[in-house]
């Protein structure tokens, strides 16, 4: 076999061997949000939900490039927190609902309650600590609430 040949062959079986390894985590766990799931999984208990509402012509949207996604990378391996988004271009009566009225907005809720609107630097580092600090706290306003029922 011709030297060039050999190492060719080591380089396409390096290549196909590391492949699947590189793409398995491209992916983030954003979960698109329509009128017909946003409300049941905004919902799910002790679960914060930190949502990205946008539609697709806007440029502000636009130059948000993979931050919703590297968001959800970050956050993956954090309990009880889930990473949305709704395209209020095709989901109009939620972003109604829940009084949007400018593209991008950042909302976490809470067991079915709105609890903080995002108004900070759009980076993964300050989203990440908004939402952990903001899961938290309603976590810890909820059950103090739950105490007081019984």
């Amino acid at each position: 076999m011709k030297p060039h040949l050999a190492s060719s062959l080591i380089f396409v079986s390096l290549l196909l061997f590391l492949l699947p390894s590189l793409t398995v985590h491209t992916k983030a766990e954003v979960i698109t949000l329509t009128a017909d799931t946003f409300s049941d999984k905004v919902k799910e208990k002790d679960t914060a939900w930190f949502v990205k509402f946008c539609v697709p012509w806007c440029k502000h949207c636009k130059n948000l490039g993979s931050l919703w996604e590297d968001l959800g990378k970050a956050v993956e391996g954090e309990d009880e927190i889930e990473v949305g988004e709704v395209d209020c271009s095709t989901s109009k009566p939620v972003c109604s609902k829940v009084d949007i009225h400018s593209y991008p907005t950042f909302k976490i809720f809470f067991d079915g309650e709105e609890v903080a609107k995002y108004q900070g630097p759009r980076d993964v580092e300050s989203l990440k600590s908004f939402v952990l600090d903001q899961a938290e706290e309603a976590a810890r306003k909820a059950h103090l609430g739950s105490d007081k029922e019984l």
